[in-house]
């Protein structure tokens, strides 16, 4: 790049630059007069009484309208101070075919555009810009509302500007620069994940811009981008469909609340409000808030079954209720409910009149009710017998009313009557509790009934499934401590959701799943019906499942559940994160994990400590804690298999070392040290990682060898892993010349 074109870059950077600072204040005159505005209206509200309810509903109205405008021009200012900073990344020379214009177009996270209309910046998610990510120097093309254009890309250039000043800028024939994944890559992390607009790969965005599928499924090894590229579609399906989509239309359903607010400055840093964010467990305690059982939560759920000595029955329960063979079950007693259940009512006489026949049970509950849940066309047959016994409460209230004025016990007319209406309630209280009784249909009751009663599976011709007795015991056991055990929770749910309805929520429009490794055939069941007119994003790595004996559903199973027409499946296959010689370490620990490509970072071997006794344990980590920090690494994640442990470490390292222990779901992401359970590192990564415990006691089980991949995988450019007395198996296995070997 010559002297010339350097000076143009100059110039051409001031002139945005200039742009800025004039939209900017524009921007705060605008936002000026919304915030007199709102002012306005609000005073106007409270000056104001004794309007009609007209009135008072024009003036809310006015102040939604002015609150709504000045919190735009509030994510207005925000975006354009971003941009005052850096407001491009990358531009492309782009010439048209048939055309003979050059045009130069410069990509940053907004648009923006000179007082003559010029633009000066296109958005990252614009079409044209499009060609940044998918093309080098030749042929391009991309696709617009008028078609496609095509053309040819004879500049390509990168730029890093920080502060409104270039640091540095060069040409490239590449989709993204290696370089700028090294430099990104090689950083020490202390904050919260970020925008990866200047660096999103071809594969990536394909992803990101995908509007033919309305299931898009994702998987990729560790630290291939998932989360960000789910996070970056939904800003681009935001930009493209913002007449018809907002951010309280789109739901991320994250696996806790850490991971959650981990991900939370993506959106804002690219010029999107937040969207709506919850877990699946946010879910089941509102929907089960309604049962007198305490719902047993993931947490005490992994407490209880990442020990050495786990429960072998409650394990063997654990994979019944997430199988196939349950699901099974399941839905053949919910189709027994539907409908051969309704056979067993009987006729509702009441002195000597039939008020409800038999026949007419099956007519209303199997005929013209169907298309109901069960529960709900029960009480229509309910309301249906109540009003024919209007006329019997009306005889029998005459009849006593007779009968105590005959009597003369009372000569007050009002008390007469009363008593009356009081003993003619008594008479028919047994006909209307009977009534009562068998036109309701409890949810729990009915789930737990298939635990105690063999003859269900006679009646719904199911065969009686091995191991039986084991999972009957077991169920009941917590049960009756007043616990719905975990392994409970997603198939009563979605049996609740078929017998009394779902509460569907028709306005989330798109969905975004982010560990779906993790999720059962019943949780997805529960997700379609909850969400029927979204489409989804799924996002996960089948490697890093790591719920204890549970089946979970594969991407095949969910595509079947959620609809297999407009699906899309696509695998990311490197991986960004670790260094070379992490990554390899970690492979090797789960072959069946298969070979992820890496970007070639350096970086020193992993190193497993051996620790003559625990006791050795707080001052070899305080070390090491030491000698990460004077290499300028920030981030440090000390990861444990469980909170015992973690509470452990965390009362050894109490006063030696400022250190953050994160050991429940709804816990904030926190940078510096964090101390933290195995199933709550998930999707977080960290400078180094230290692993305690690594040896065949914690981690010598089926699935311990997941749960080890996947806390290997946080880290970014340090792995160490410490035990005492036999390493785990899963470390054994691996290769030593992959690892340096200390103590």
């Amino acid at each position: 790049m010559n002297q010339q074109e350097q000076q143009f870059e100059l110039a051409r950077l001031a002139k945005t630059l200039r742009q800025v600072q004039i939209q900017i204040q524009k921007n705060k005159e605008v936002s000026g007069c919304h915030q007199h505005a709102l002012r306005n209206s609000l005073q106007d509200y409270w000056n104001s009484s004794g309007g009609s309810s007209i009135d008072e509903a024009q003036h809310v109205e006015t102040m939604n309208r002015q609150r709504a405008l000045s919190k735009h021009s509030q994510g207005t200012a925000r975006h354009l101070i971003k941009m005052l900073k850096s407001p491009y990344f990358g531009r492309i020379d782009f010439s048209e075919a048939h055309y003979n214009d050059t045009e130069k177009i410069y990509i940053g996270i907004g648009s923006l555009a000179g007082e003559d209309g010029e633009f000066l910046v296109y958005d990252w998610r614009a079409p044209v810009s499009s060609m940044f990510y998918d093309y080098g120097l030749g042929d391009a093309a991309y696709t617009c509302p008028a078609g496609e254009i095509n053309g040819t890309i004879t500049l390509k250039r990168q730029y890093k500007i920080a502060d409104g000043h270039i640091q540095y800028m060069f040409d490239s024939d590449l989709t993204i620069d290696d370089d700028i994944l090294q430099e990104l890559l090689a950083k020490s992390v202390n904050e919260k994940m970020h925008t990866i607009v200047n660096s999103i790969q071809r594969d990536q965005n394909q992803i990101i811009r995908d509007e033919q599928h309305k299931v898009l499924f994702l998987a990729g090894p560790a630290g291939s981008g998932k989360t960000s590229v789910a996070l970056h579609r939904i800003a681009f399906l935001l930009y493209q469909n913002r007449e018809k989509l907002t951010s309280q239309n789109v739901l991320i359903l994250s696996p806790n609340s850490i991971f959650s607010d981990y991900i939370s400055n993506v959106l804002p840093e690219i010029g999107e409000a937040n969207v709506v964010q919850m877990t699946f467990q946010d879910y089941t305690a509102r929907s089960a808030a309604h049962i007198p059982l305490r719902l047993e939560t993931r947490a005490d759920y992994f407490e209880h079954m990442l020990v050495a000595n786990a429960n072998k029955q409650r394990a063997v329960t654990i994979s019944f209720k997430s199988s196939q063979l349950f699901n099974e079950v399941l839905t053949n007693y919910l189709n027994w409910l539907a409908a051969d259940w309704i056979n067993e009512h009987p006729s509702i006489t009441a002195r000597g009149e039939t008020l409800f026949d038999q026949s007419e049970w099956q007519h209303y509950y199997q005929n013209s009710f169907r298309m109901m849940p069960p529960a709900i066309r029960l009480e229509k047959i309910r309301t249906i017998i109540q009003k024919r016994m209007h006329d019997l409460i009306a005889d029998v209230r005459r009849e006593k009313l007779a009968q105590l004025t005959e009597a003369g016990e009372e000569v007050n007319e009002k008390v007469i009557k009363a008593l009356a209406r009081i003993q003619a309630r008594s008479e028919l209280k047994p006909i209307t509790d009977y009534v009562e009784k068998l036109t309701t249909l409890d949810a729990l009751e009915e789930y737990a009934a298939l635990f105690s009663d063999d003859r269900l599976f006679t009646v719904t011709n199911t065969p009686i499934p091995g191991n039986w007795v084991t999972i009957k015991s077991q169920t009941h056991k917590l049960i009756s401590r007043g616990i719905l055990p975990y392994e409970d929770i997603s198939p009563f749910l979605y049996f609740q959701g078929v017998v009394q309805g779902f509460p569907v929520k028709q306005d989330i429009k798109h969905v975004v799943i982010d560990e779906a490794q993790d999720y059962s055939a019943f949780q997805y069941k529960i997700l379609a019906q909850l969400f029927p007119n979204s489409s989804w994003t799924i996002v996960g790595d089948p490697a890093q499942s790591i719920q204890p004996f549970v089946n979970t559903a594969s991407f095949t199973e969910a595509s079947n559940i959620l609809g297999q027409e407009q699906t899309l499946h696509f695998c990311l296959t490197k991986s960004y994160r670790s260094t070379q010689a992490i990554q390899a370490f970690c492979q090797a620990i789960l072959p069946s994990a298969g070979k992820s490509l890496s970007i070639n970072r350096p970086g020193p071997k992993p190193t497993v400590v051996q620790l003559s006794n625990s006791e050795d344990e707080a001052a070899t980590l305080l070390s090491l804690i030491q000698t990460v920090q004077n290499e300028g690494l920030k981030s440090i994640g000390i990861i444990t298999k469980n909170v015992t442990q973690a509470l452990r470490i965390y009362s050894q390292l109490k006063g030696t070392a400022k250190t953050t222990l994160l050991i429940k779901d709804d816990d904030k992401f926190s940078t510096g040290i964090v101390i933290i359970p195995s199933y709550l590192a998930k999707g977080l990564e960290f400078d180094a990682v230290l692993i305690v415990n690594a040896d065949a006691t914690n981690y010598s089980q089926e699935q311990d060898g997941n749960i080890l991949y996947t806390i290997c995988t946080r880290a970014l450019h340090r792995l160490y892993l410490f035990y005492t007395g036999s390493l785990s198996p899963y470390l054994r296995r691996v290769d030593k010349s992959l690892y340096n070997v200390s103590g």
